[in-house]
Order: structure tokens, then sequence, then C-alpha cells
């Protein structure tokens, strides 16, 4: 008989219960030719077990296992079952699109292609079809029993989702999940139309190298590992420290448990040959680095500290930045200047609310148009007003404002990262602009790997990507007040 992975999870954590209903979960895949392995077989009873009231018990479900062993061979049967027995709305996220659309395409070679679809393997799902909805990044499939499903994309949106209501939700690829994600997709279970709340987070180690990965997916592995309770589970296969020979096919099968089924020894053979170590311990032996889901800080606090500076400059193209947070409750003034000799410099004017408005900023900045070579305007709610009554009230030429583009930004925090560094850059050592600069971690801006400043629980991002902005302006454009005031302009 051919060797196979080990069934059983190397951590796992499930309250008791005495029902189920993963069983007939398993019964209905097998019948329509996808029968689960025995591992995806024992996490479909604990993600379907119920509660002495008949509800799921289970409210939150995480499984990590490494990639190519099969995660969708458990969602998709728990999905199927959601839907044909239990009237479900459910809501599959992935992170790319391909990821999304082949759990779709999964789904769809049970029911058929289209409603009364002459060729559908299996007419007695076909005739449940209602209809089904496509467009660019989203696939629906409605059943006419009420039940629904959606598989989205998530993006770098924390848009999606917002207003629905579901049953179940899935968050497949929950390596790359964020918590801007999170808080979009966190609440649309709170309501549960049948009353039994369920989301499931499945993933694979997160790269420590990519901004923000893994920290919702590290931090709840943490959490059901250090404080285990009921209406929690998990399953996870991996090896706890990193192994001195990752060709060791012991923990190969030992942290695999679709090896020997769709998964090749010849596949692992290959990577432990071209992958370095480390790399192929986190992608085939679920190995966590201890650096995985700790949010990077791009400041280094030291260098930070030794950029103060009690004698700013006197002259020099001045620079001012607006910045708004994202929920646009907060924002703040910086202001920068490039002298024409030594280091750059940044201070920040005013950390405010808006519960005031904005009036008395349009005024202060208006009054002081002639003395600034530019205005940097960025983030939400009231960039663009404020943009427009600088215009209209304020008399601001649209040449002397900018509304960075996303690229621009990037451009801004990396670079006032990577001077702080190198020493190219001053500040006044204000405390609350301290606490920004070297307690605000890394967040994901963009598809290309950029990023900007997150926000902490002691920290207001706002205020060191306002000084960014207004330092970024100041250091690469080609305006000068004192010249123009100089010439009339």
């Amino acid at each position: 008989m051919a060797r196979r992975g080990r069934q059983t999870p190397t951590y796992s954590w499930c309250d008791s219960y005495d029902r189920t209903e993963g069983r007939q979960a398993v019964e209905l895949s097998r019948v329509y030719g996808m029968p689960p392995h025995p591992w995806q077989a024992s996490i479909l009873n604990d993600w379907l077990a119920l509660d002495d009231d008949g509800r799921l018990l289970n409210s939150l479900c995480v499984l990590e296992v490494p990639r190519q062993n099969g995660k969708t061979g458990v969602c998709d049967p728990r999905e199927t079952w959601g839907l044909v027995k239990r009237g479900e709305w459910i809501l599959h996220t992935a992170q790319e699109y391909q990821t999304a659309k082949k759990a779709f395409d999964r789904l769809r070679a049970k029911f058929g292609d289209c409603k009364n679809d002459p060729r559908a393997r299996f007419p007695e799902l076909n005739r449940l079809i209602d209809k089904y909805t496509t467009s660019a990044n989203q696939m629906v499939l409605d059943l006419t029993n009420g039940a629904h499903i959606e598989f989205r994309t998530r993006g770098s949106s924390t848009q999606m989702g917002r207003g629905g209501t579901f049953d179940l939700v899935v968050v497949d690829e929950a390596q790359d999940y964020t918590d801007e994600q999170d808080a979009a997709l966190s609440p649309l279970n709170s309501a549960a139309p049948h009353g039994s709340p369920q989301t499931i987070l499945m993933g694979t180690v997160p790269d420590p190298k990519r901004v923000n990965a893994g920290e919702v997916f590290t931090r709840l592995r943490k959490m059901v590992r250090e404080s285990p309770e009921r209406g929690f589970c998990m399953h996870e296969w991996g090896v706890p420290e990193l192994p001195e020979d990752v060709s060791d096919r012991d923990l190969w099968f030992a942290t695999n448990p679709s090896l020997g089924y769709q998964l090749l020894e010849s596949a692992l053979l290959k990577d432990s040959k071209s992958m370095t170590r480390e790399k192929f311990a986190m992608e085939h032996l679920g190995w966590y680095p201890e650096t995985v889901g700790k949010a990077e800080k791009p400041i280094n606090a030291a260098a930070w500290a030794k950029a103060a500076t009690a004698a700013p400059p006197q002259d020099g193209v001045k620079v001012f930045a607006v910045k708004f947070s994202p929920d646009g409750a907060t924002g703040c003034l910086s202001v920068a200047v490039r002298p024409d000799t030594g280091p750059g410099y940044v201070e920040v004017i005013r950390h405010f609310t808006l519960g005031d408005g904005i009036t008395w900023l349009v005024h202060w900045l208006s009054e002081r148009q002639d003395d600034a070579a530019l205005i940097v305007i960025d983030g939400q709610g009231n960039a663009q007003n404020l943009h427009d009554r600088l215009m209209d009230e304020g008399g601001v030429p649209s040449s002397e404002i900018l509304r960075p583009k996303t690229s621009d930004a990037i451009a801004a925090f990396s670079r006032i990262a990577n001077d702080v560094k190198e020493g190219a850059v001053e500040h006044f050592g204000q405390d609350a602009l301290n606490d920004s600069a070297t307690q605000c971690t890394k967040r994901r801006i963009g598809t290309g790997g950029g990023w900007g400043f997150e926000s902490t629980d002691t920290a207001d991002a706002c205020l060191i990507e306002s000084a960014a902005l207004a330092y970024w302006g100041a250091m690469t454009t080609t305006r000068d007040q004192r010249r123009e005031l100089l010439l009339g302009w």
C-alpha cells in the first residue's frame, strides 16, 4: 500500500460534542464524485459540529496546512452542504482572482454551467439552480431553496462585502488577510440569517517579508493555541522548529496529509533542491519563523532620535502638507524645508480632529500661500473638500496644490524612512511626531509592494505621513517660493 501523509493534525483544538453534520456532508461529497480524504473528513466533523441547541458549535475555524494539500477539499463539501441542506448565505473570499475562480469552478462542476443545463453531470443539483451571476471580480450562485454563495477577491480593498449579511464567511489565502480586510468582513455574519454564524480561515504560513502579511491569521492562531475555548476550533500541520535536514521524508509525511494522494513526493523533492532550507520549511513543512505576523516598523527609533535638532533652517524651499486619516476623523498639518545646504527638515504644525471642521485650515493655508512653494493634500474625506476650498475661497492657484497619486505617497513614505537612516533629514523632536515615526508599523499600499504607515494604539500615523509628504514635496518640487515672490509671480 502506498504511503500516505499523516491524517491527524500536529496540533488541533475543538471542544467535545455529541452531534455533527460532518458525516452527512462527507457522504454528500462522496456521492457527487469528490470524496474527502480522511483528514478532510475529520475537519468537516468539527466544522459542522452542533451544540445542545442544534446550532453550529464553532463560530471560528482556523485551518493551516502546507501548500497543495487540498484546503478546498474541506471547504467545498462544507459549502455544498451549507447550500443544499442548510440553505445558508455564504461569502467565499480569496486574495487572488484565480483562487476564487478555482473554488467557484469546482462548485459549478457539480451544479452545472447554467440553469436547466442539459449536460449537467448531476441533474438533481442542477434543478436547484435559480440563477448564476458573474462579473469581473464576483461570481454568484443562487438556489431555489433561498441559499446563496458569492466568490469574491479581496485585493487591497477594505470595502468588500459591506452591507451584506451571511451565515458563513470563508477567508481563503488567509496568510494574506489584513486587519483592514478583517474589519470589513468580520461583521458580515454578526446577524447570521440562520442563527449559526461561522467564519473559516484557511491558509499557509505567511511570508514574513510581506507587509502586514499574516497579521490576522497569526494572531488568531496564537490566541487559539494559548487560550483555547468553546466555540473555536483549529487544525494545523507543521514542525515546531526549523529542521536541520528538510530532505527528511519522514517530516514530509508528518506535515503533508495529502502526500500520497494528489500531492507527489517528486514535487517536494524538486522543491527541496531548489528552495532555501527556510523557504522549504515554511512552504512544505508548516514552519513558523519568529518574525511572522510581527509588524515591521519602517523607522528605527535610534536613528530618528539622532535626527533631532534644536536649530531648524531659517530659509529654504518650504512645503506644507495636510494628511487626513483613513476614517476621516483626524488630520495633521506639517511643514518641511529644503535649505540651500544641509539636510532637509520636517515639523508638525498641528494635529487636529475634524470636530471643528476645516474652515480654520482653509484660512491658515490661504494666508500663507506666498510663503510656500507647494501645498500637498492627501487622505480620505476632506482632502478634496480642502483642495476645492483653497482654490475657491482662498485664491490658491491649482499649480500650487498637489493631490499625490498612490505612487507619490509610496515614494514619500519610503524616502523619509531611508533619509532618516542615512542622516539626510532632521526634525524638531516633538513628542507626538516622535511616537508616530517610531511606533507606527507598515501598511500595504497598492498592489506592487508599496507601503505606508499604520496607526497603533499609541501613535497616529497621520503625523509621520503628513511630515513625509511635506518632506517629499520640498525635496522634489521645482518651485521656489522665494524666487517667485521676488519676481512677483
